[in-house]
């Protein structure tokens, strides 16, 4: 630190023989060491958002320099102050790989000759023009340090399109680090704390690497020292460095690794507990000591009971507890066999079925493919076969076909659903555990994430955890059969109860139905409920009878409104209406950026197949108290994992979470992130935001 405030004062002193200049239309006087200009670039739209793209771009003579985000143990990072701007809601910059700058034992980060900052600008009203004033304070070095300020001006055209400069800004954005790249991995990366603290990596490379360097930033206080390299592979190098100042950081500092490799890079965050642990060493990806992991791998036990348990009571499972019911009222049937066997069947199904997934699972994760709670709705083929099984049973519960017909297939699935052998009963069980997924309960989150994080026994053990907690209600009733006596008998009741259960069945299948469409399109959901609508008809026809052909006609109106559904489903984002919340995409640096201009991020990542996601959204976040701090003062960011996404995935990852929802508020006071849980409350998130705020309403 004594080095680093040597530089600073340094630095201080050749400010002093400096004076500021002031620019307009966009360009600083050009002087001998430094002439900095905007160029504005091409304007966007994204969903319901406006914004442009501009870059500061900063020429320097030769022999001159100016930093990064993080300068080392000299010199100070650019200051922007966006404050003079109109019509202009934020500006985010982007920060090019630096290069490292050796004197002596003193090290700097930052860029020589040239260097363009890309701009993300975001507009207030994308049908009018802006006006970008930036009072930029930029920090230069060669054999003397001086800090030039400048007035830097520019307007914005709402049709905006400038080919050159935007050619200029896309090719300095290919610089920008991100937290993927096609031609590097970051397979470990590990704190090591004694004998003194350093930061080793794990990097695989093809083509293999050539001049790496490493940056760490991210708190103040915290800066990484010259890299050491150990080839084990040709694509496989390990990286040293010391880390400098861990024990001044600020104790919730999230700390970022930057790979540099002449003109490829990468970005990732060092995890919370390997930036906190007072342990030895920590790395990404590292398990618990053997003790450890035996005290945990018990209470996770116990928890992933409870999650399950509470399943049970989810909006997933409410089409299904309809099914439920007409099974156990079904148990007082003379033919319907013993109703201890037949509850022990069910839980058997519902437990089996969590074995598959965690089976399934540890398959993928083996494989590095994605993993994580209710990813299986992102693949068209399995809801396809959920929509027909749900149809089926719908069908059947209305009595259109019985084992009997030529429609084998559909009926041993339909007869499945409701027959009364012990097959019929596991088979019910698996589908009440498949429909289930799309909803994180509490406690499931945190069971899963502590799998998902594991080796294939802990997963199978946690997975068969949830299915017993979700299996506890049958478990009971097999214990205790008598008290199936309590159920009222069989009669014309039935009926009744069969449609509701059919209508129920039926809603769910309109549902997936309307998902399937968001992933494959429209026509291919319209195919399918038309096929579907065919055959219920044909059901209907062959069973034609007077009581039949209401529950036949309503079958055939609410699929006939599913094909209506599932052609006009849109983009939510594109049809926004003026007053809606401005929702902006996912991109993790950009947070940052938010962050530290001292604004409040909430980030909401969720699915069209996850209830859980859109009971939090229609009951809290689109209230009118949270819409409003939404719309005013804090930044609003959304991610869609409806379908396979790995920048979404990886995200997730970040966070040890492998399920939706996912929300967190990020701001001055909680820079890491104020991670909410699976059930959301008004309460909750107003705290949340007043917490990471720099001021409190």
């Amino acid at each position: 630190m004594s080095i680093r405030l040597t530089g600073l004062a340094a630095l201080l002193l050749g400010a002093l023989q400096s004076s500021p200049e002031v620019a307009v239309a966009g360009r600083l006087p050009q002087q001998a060491e430094v002439d900095a200009r905007l160029l504005i670039g091409d304007a966007t739209a994204e969903g319901s958002t406006a914004a442009a793209w501009a870059g500061l771009d900063v020429r320097l003579a030769p022999g001159w320099h100016t930093y990064w985000r993080s300068a080392g143990d000299a010199g100070a990072p650019p200051e922007f102050d966006w404050s003079g701007s109109r019509n202009v809601a934020d500006v985010s910059v982007e920060w090019p790989a630096p290069r490292r700058f050796s004197e002596q034992d003193i090290d700097t980060f930052g860029y020589v000759d040239h260097v363009l900052f890309p701009l993300r600008v975001r507009l207030q009203d994308g049908s009018a023009p802006a006006h970008l004033a930036l009072k930029a304070v930029l920090y230069v070095c060669s054999e003397i340090c001086t800090q030039q300020e400048a007035n830097l001006q520019a307007d914005i055209s709402p049709t905006s399109s400038q080919p050159d400069n935007q050619a200029q800004i896309d090719a300095w954005r290919q610089r920008v680090p991100r937290e993927t790249s096609p031609t590097l991995s970051i397979t470990s990366l590990r704190l090591e704390r004694q004998p003194s603290p350093q930061l080793r990596l794990e990097v695989h490379a093809s083509p293999s690497l050539s001049a790496p360097d490493v940056f760490i930033d991210g708190d103040v206080a915290v800066s990484g020292g010259r890299v050491q390299a150990s080839r084990r592979a040709e694509s496989d190098v390990s990286l040293t460095l010391p880390v400098l100042g861990l024990d001044q950081a600020k104790p919730y500092a999230k700390l970022r690794v930057t790979l540099v490799d002449g003109d490829r890079s990468l970005e990732a965050v060092v995890p919370d507990e390997a930036a906190k642990s007072p342990s030895d060493s920590t790395a990404i990806g590292a398990k618990p000591t053997p003790a450890g992991r035996s005290a945990s791998i018990w209470a996770i036990l116990g928890i992933a009971l409870l999650g399950g348990f509470i399943l049970n009571f989810m909006p997933c499972v409410f089409p299904v507890l309809s099914l439920k019911l007409v099974s156990l009222v079904d148990h007082g049937h003379p033919d319907s066999g013993s109703p201890r066997s037949a509850f022990l069947a069910t839980a058997v199904g519902i437990v089996a079925s969590f074995g598959m997934l965690a089976a399934t699972l540890s398959i993928l994760k083996a494989s590095g493919s994605e993993v994580g709670w209710g990813v299986q709705f992102q693949q068209p083929a399995f809801l396809i076969t959920m929509i027909v099984v749900l149809a089926a049973f719908g069908a059947n519960l209305l009595g259109l076909f019985e084992i009997t017909l030529p429609f084998w297939i559909t009926g041993r699935i339909g007869n499945a659903g409701m027959g009364r052998t012990a097959t019929a009963h596991v088979f019910n069980g698996f589908v009440m555990t498949l429909l289930a997924t799309p909803c994180s309960a509490p406690f499931v989150g945190t069971a899963v994430t502590f799998a998902l994080s594991q080796q294939a026994p802990q997963i199978m053990l946690v997975f068969t955890g949830l299915g017993l907690g979700m299996a506890l209600p049958y478990l009971s009733l097999a214990a205790a059969p008598g008290l199936a006596a309590l159920f009222p008998r069989p009669g014309r009741w039935m009926l009744t109860l069969r449609a509701l259960a059919a209508a129920a069945m039926i809603a769910t299948a309109l549902w997936l139905l309307m998902i399937l469409a968001e992933i494959s399109g429209p026509t291919s959901a319209a195919l399918l409920a038309i096929t579907l609508l065919s055959l219920v008809m044909a059901l209907a026809a062959r069973r034609f009878q007077m009581r039949r052909a209401m529950a036949g006609a309503g079958v055939a109106v609410t699929l006939g409104l599913a094909v209506m559904a599932a052609t006009r489903i849109t983009d939510p984002a594109a049809t926004a209406a003026a007053g809606e919340i401005a929702w902006q995409p996912l991109v993790p640096a950009d947070i940052a950026t938010q962050v530290r201009a001292g604004r409040t991020v909430f980030v909401d990542v969720g699915a069209a197949w996850c209830v859980t996601c859109k009971v939090n959204e229609k009951l809290v976040i689109d209230s009118s108290a949270v819409r409003h701090r939404l719309t005013t003062d804090v930044v609003p960011v959304k991610a869609d994992w409806t379908t396979p996404n790995e920048a979404i995935s990886a995200y997730l990852r970040s966070y040890d979470r492998y399920g939706l929802p996912f929300n967190a508020v990020f701001g001055p006071k909680a820079p890491t992130g104020i991670l909410l849980p699976e059930l959301l409350t008004q309460k909750l998130v107003l705290d949340a935001i007043d917490t990471a705020s720099a001021t409190s309403h």
